[in-house]
């Protein structure tokens, strides 16, 4: 049965482990050379303190690079389409799961071994070319600090293996029940996007209450706790929020809710005296050192919702006359 299976899909495992080598050269190549490149600017500009600047041409310089890296957060969704949709629909479509299921293998131990390996491979393929990102951003994150922000969070860490099985789960799900290729791949790139997007937006600030802090309007007190730590930046989720001295909530700045000392003073003196009156802003953040715990929680997720979608998949086959 192995052989079969490995027989069926040995054009998408060539696929796939190419463009992982050919990454992975990439990767490897680049982020030596960036990183080579960082350290000795860095050790040439602490005596001119230019080092803010050696960080922006360096964002620029390799723009495109770290643009693709963010890219590789679709692969999972292809993962989805090619692996997942085709592999109970293409049969069901052409009609030669009749033969397999009633003669070549029953069609538990056809499912059995079809998930197991195709969930595999997809678990291998995130973990590595997660492992190669989580290195290859260390220059990245050092630089601007962005690790927990969405874009750069879900493709490093451990997120990615789940997303991966997540998407292949879900296309074999959606063909099991349509028994159409096509029709089950537009559901699972509607339902990866649509998932994706549901967690990050509404879910993902929540897994752990968020810390609220009053900040200073100007000064270094504007600080974000977290920022420079080894772990990463905090995750500032909203900023911005004008509270007076009493702590009331201030939704409008105007001349009525401006302290009588302050009125007639514009732009930084305007702020200075609101701070000076009491004034403060109200950030709402989740700490840098929660990465790791928002990894895991993000990931048990999909990982939950992967066994939900195969056990959706396996009782359709199972149960659905050949």
């Amino acid at each position: 049965m192995n052989w079969i299976i490995w027989r069926l899909h040995r054009n998408q495992v060539f696929f796939a482990a190419s463009a992982l080598a050919a990454m992975a050269v990439l990767l490897l190549l680049t982020g030596t050379h960036i990183a080579s490149v960082y350290e000795k600017a860095l050790s040439t500009c602490a005596a001119t303190h230019t080092c803010s600047s050696v960080d922006g041409q360096m964002v620029q310089n390799y723009r495109w690079l770290w643009t693709l890296a963010v890219l590789t957060a679709l692969v999972p969704a292809l993962f989805g389409l090619f692996w997942g949709a085709p592999l109970v629909a293409r049969e069901v479509e052409e009609g030669t799961h009749k033969l397999i299921w009633t003669q070549t293998a029953p069609r538990r131990r056809w499912l059995a071994h079809n998930l197991g390996w195709v969930l595999l491979a997809a678990a291998v393929w995130g973990a590595a070319m997660s492992a190669l990102l989580t290195w290859w951003l260390g220059t990245e994150n050092t630089i601007l600090l962005n690790r927990f922000q969405p874009a750069h969070f879900e493709i490093q860490g451990i997120v990615p293996i789940a997303y991966s099985v997540f998407g292949v789960s879900l296309g074999i799900a959606a063909g099991a029940w349509l028994r159409r290729v096509l029709p089950a791949a537009a559901v699972t790139l509607g339902g990866y996007a649509l998932v994706r997007f549901v967690i990050q937006q509404f879910v993902r600030p929540h897994y752990v209450a968020a810390v609220t802090q009053a900040v200073p309007l100007v000064g270094s007190g504007q600080q974000i706790p977290g920022r420079g730590a080894l772990s990463g930046a905090s995750w500032v989720l909203s900023f911005g929020n004008l509270v007076n001295a009493a702590g009331h909530p201030i939704r409008f700045l105007s001349s009525s809710v401006i302290p009588t000392a302050c009125r007639g003073q514009f732009a930084g003196s305007l702020f200075g005296c609101l701070s000076q009156q009491g004034w403060r802003n109200v950030m709402t953040y989740q700490p840098a050192d929660r990465f790791w715990t928002f990894q895991a929680i993000e990931a048990g997720i999909f990982l939950v919702l992967a066994g939900i979608l195969a056990a959706l998949a396996s009782w359709r086959v199972l149960a659905t006359d050949a």
